[in-house]
């Protein structure tokens, strides 16, 4: 299959190389200055096990050569405005978009710009990060499972397709008939873990070692479980039980993206994610004062990040 990766970042860059590790066809879509960073140092993702270092075939937005069978999307989401126009030329009749990005309104952007028929539904729960050099970083403390599926809930060759080339490179994969119900629990998840790390400012490790974190981590978790559970997605124990444990390991060094983006001045997904439970809650008429608290405390940092004075 012909793969059209938007964006090299950590995720674009992980899913990317492991494709071409398993022979798949793969072009990022990228900016000047990360096809000029990949010229010079090809692609490097270091995993748990060893290391992979590729060159590989990157295109600026005006070099689009034609249509590709699967334009995988792993930008923040924030960039979904300008990620559309740019992948626009690569979409043919019988292209497939499959969006691995936070929150759960893009499927709703995508699907009224290119057609329902085209967009698949994905989450992620790799874990995965840049270096100042560029190399990408496959984080532990999760699965690194993805899901994928069609939004209508049937079975289709082209996700067995997909599912081939992700196996063939390594990816453990899963195709979902309830693929808007995995990207409601992904949300929860996201949500949750981000509003923890936001509050503190701090990973999971350092968090376990407050005595107070215990009850600070159970009362985020069920807030956000209300408002999932109240627009007909309860999230399952399990998941509950995760976030317990990752936030009870001492020692552990794991933090959501949303805390790394804070910590090197970036812009985050804190609206389309927090924001997004929160503007739910709101239309029910429901209390969410600790996700209040963490988005009102990423737009304060915001900012100041647009000011030059973040921190």
């Amino acid at each position: 299959m012909r793969f059209l990766v938007l964006g090299a970042g950590s995720l674009g860059s992980y899913f990317g190389g492991m494709l071409l590790q398993g022979g798949a066809g793969i072009s990022f879509l990228v900016r000047p200055k990360r096809a000029t960073e990949i010229a010079e140092q090809g692609l490097v993702i270091k995993l748990p096990d060893g290391h992979i270092r590729q060159r590989v075939r990157t295109l600026l937005a005006s070099q689009i050569d034609g249509r590709y069978d699967v334009v995988l999307l792993a930008c923040k989401t924030y960039d979904l405005g300008s990620a559309i126009e740019a992948v626009a030329p690569a979409l043919g009749e019988h292209s497939a978009i499959l969006p691995i990005l936070n929150g759960i309104n893009h499927i709703t952007t995508l699907s009224d710009r290119f057609g329902r028929d085209r967009v698949l539904g994905g989450v992620t729960n790799v874990a995965a990060a840049r270096s100042p050099e560029g190399e990408v970083m496959r984080l532990p403390g999760t699965l690194g499972t993805t899901i994928f599926g069609e939004l209508t809930g049937t079975h289709s060759a082209r996700c067995d397709d997909i599912q081939r080339a992700f196996a063939a490179g390594g990816v453990p994969t899963e195709i979902s008939d309830s693929i808007i119900a995995e990207m409601w629990v992904k949300l929860f998840g996201f949500a949750t873990v981000a509003a923890i790390a936001t509050l503190n400012r701090a990973g999971a490790g350092e968090i376990a070692t407050a005595p107070a974190s215990r009850g600070f981590v159970n009362s985020v978790i069920e807030e956000c479980a209300r408002v999932t559970t109240a627009e007909g997605y309860p999230p399952p124990a399990a998941m509950k039980d995760n976030i317990r444990e990752l936030f009870a390991q001492l020692g552990s060094i794991y933090s959501p993206s949303i805390l790394r983006d804070v910590e090197q001045g970036r812009p985050t997904e804190g609206e389309d994610t927090i924001g997004e439970l929160v503007r739910r809650a709101d239309r029910r008429g429901m209390e969410v004062p600790l996700l209040q608290a963490a988005l009102c405390n990423l737009q304060v940092y915001d900012l100041r990040r647009q000011q030059g004075r973040a921190a």
